[in-house]
């Protein structure tokens, strides 16, 4: 006798599929897709911004014998059987060891990172439920904490499948509106269109992850930063102020301003001073809203909320910024010395030519219009050999 099939009369089990983050990994995809193959079935997609795993729905047809036979009755016993689905999700949990790069020879790595046992992630990533299924985890090695702000906290990781190390900035606050993402993004959507520069700390990707914003970025050796170190060298400070102008004649000959210039931003890499944090970044035209920096680096222009000449802005925050640096000691957040710097009002700076002392002074005019742009202090004559140096390369 010829068995008649209905589909309609067994119940079907539904099954959770785990993610396979080589193929998922655009953070915007949300809301469901209809499948039109014969056979029927309908996946609802991942909601991208909180990687849930959701169910997958079956519905069998006559002509998918192999439907047909998982649905009938088995007369093994029940638990026997484990779901492809399953082993996937169950090899997620675990991250995948360091690959060891013979061909990068950084000596900042440790090569006990490559070790299968210490190489698990610590507690202090990040994962998503339970399940630990976190792109963040999976690619990245976490190795220490290296900076942290009001908005950020920065990591030093290894990418695990290229044994390379990187800097991943990841976003303190939880972005659980479309407002908060947007301004999240303003740092990422600068870089993208910012393209590469020697001077510019390099982007590479960015994703959401349990409603926080990653940003993989280029590892440098160390900030700026003012916390009590010896002052800075002429030379130095001449290699820095030549660098980061190039920097900003690049981002101001694209429309862009930084507004956020101070030695906690500025990085080195061998040697190779670089703009970074881009949070602050807006358009010179003025067409998108602007957000100030740090304060002990703005202008007078900006606190009186005059916004005609923003890469002017840069400029004075680049001459204040070397000129803390030159000193040794931070500057004032308010008060008469603060008033004083804003007035033109600067003090000799011992040990340094008067040609340099000048051009300081010029970048912090109070008179934005007064003050050089980028492309004219690195015509300079003080930079002639920085120049000749940078052409013979």
């Amino acid at each position: 006798m010829r068995r008649r099939w209905r589909a309609a009369s067994t119940p079907i089990r539904r099954t959770s599929f785990a993610p396979n983050p080589q193929r998922s990994q655009w953070p915007g995809a949300r809301g469901t897709k209809e499948d039109s193959s014969p056979k029927g079935r309908t996946t609802d997609l991942l909601e991208a911004d909180s990687q849930e795993i959701t169910p997958v729905r079956f519905s069998l047809s006559q002509d998918d014998p192999e439907e047909e036979k998982m649905a009938q009755p088995s007369s093994q016993k029940r638990g026997s059987y484990v779901p492809h689905s399953a082993r996937v999700l169950r090899s997620q949990v675990t991250p995948p060891p360091c690959i060891k790069n013979p061909y990068n020879m950084d000596p900042r790595i440790d090569d006990n990172v490559f070790c299968v046992r210490k190489c698990k992630s610590s507690g202090s990533s990040p994962s998503i439920g339970a399940d630990g299924l976190s792109r963040y985890r999976t690619d990245f090695h976490e190795i220490e904490q290296i900076g942290c702000g009001n908005f950020s906290v920065v990591f030093k990781v290894l990418r695990r499948i290229e044994g390379c190390l990187y800097a991943v900035k990841r976003s303190i606050k939880q972005l659980h509106n479309d407002m908060d993402r947007r301004q999240a993004l303003k740092e990422v959507h600068t870089l993208v269109a910012l393209g590469n520069h020697e001077n510019i700390v390099g982007y590479f990707t960015s994703w959401f992850e349990t409603e926080k914003l990653f940003i993989q970025m280029e590892l440098c050796d160390r900030s700026l930063s003012v916390n009590g170190d010896k002052p800075l060298e002429f030379g130095d400070a001449l290699e820095l102020l030549y660098q980061i102008c190039k920097g900003l004649d690049f981002i101001h000959g694209r429309g862009v301003a930084h507004l956020d210039v101070k030695p906690d931003n500025i990085y080195v890499r061998n040697g190779i001073y670089k703009l970074g944090d881009f949070g602050c970044a807006t358009l010179i035209d003025r067409s998108l809203a602007i957000e100030e920096g740090d304060s002990r680096y703005m202008p007078p222009e900006m606190l009186n909320e005059k916004h005609e000449h923003l890469d002017k802005v840069d400029i004075f925050s680049l001459g204040a910024a070397v000129y803390e640096l030159i000193r040794g000691t931070p500057l004032p957040v308010s008060g008469h010395q603060f008033a004083s710097l804003r007035e033109g009002k600067i003090s000799l700076l011992p040990g340094h030519p008067m040609q340099f002392q000048s051009l300081i002074k010029s970048m912090m005019d109070p008179d934005p219009v007064r003050r050089p742009s980028a492309k004219e202090i690195l015509g300079h004559p003080i930079f002639e050999k920085l120049r000749n140096a940078s052409a013979k390369k």
